[in-house]
């Protein structure tokens, strides 16, 4: 199935829309998940976790695993509204902006396993490709 841009003046069956219910659901888990993982990563790494996520988000930045910390302060802003939006009108920007912002996060994510694979080789731990 194609996406197609949700239309807030559209009356969707329950069939169209478990699309875009699922796309919400993937990209709040994803987001999640992502941010998670940068989290235990800070830790793995420098043996401390930072106060703040801009914090973590600068870190990993300076140590090359991200190249672009903001978008993911966007994406976890984006993520929280997406949890609490339940407005119709409001709909159509945000599946706009979580296809657009998950196309930059694709990028940034396969930069961001490939740098993880390489430390976890450095540290011979037997990973990595």
């Amino acid at each position: 199935m194609n996406y197609e841009p949700f239309n807030s003046q559209k009356d969707y069956t329950e069939e169209e829309l478990k699309s875009y219910d699922a796309l919400s659901f993937r990209f709040v888990k994803f987001v999640e998940m992502a941010l998670s993982l940068m989290s235990t990563l800070e830790l793995y790494l420098f043996a401390e976790k930072s106060d703040t996520l801009r914090n973590r988000l600068l870190r990993l930045e300076r140590a090359g695993f991200l190249k672009k910390g903001e978008l993911w302060l966007q994406a976890r802003a984006l993520r929280n509204e997406v949890v609490h939006t339940y407005m119709p009108e409001e709909l159509e920007r945000l599946f706009a902006n979580m296809i657009e912002l998950a196309r930059e996060l694709l990028s940034e994510s396969i930069l961001f396993e490939k740098k993880v694979l390489e430390a976890l080789g450095e540290k011979n731990l037997g990973i990595g490709g």
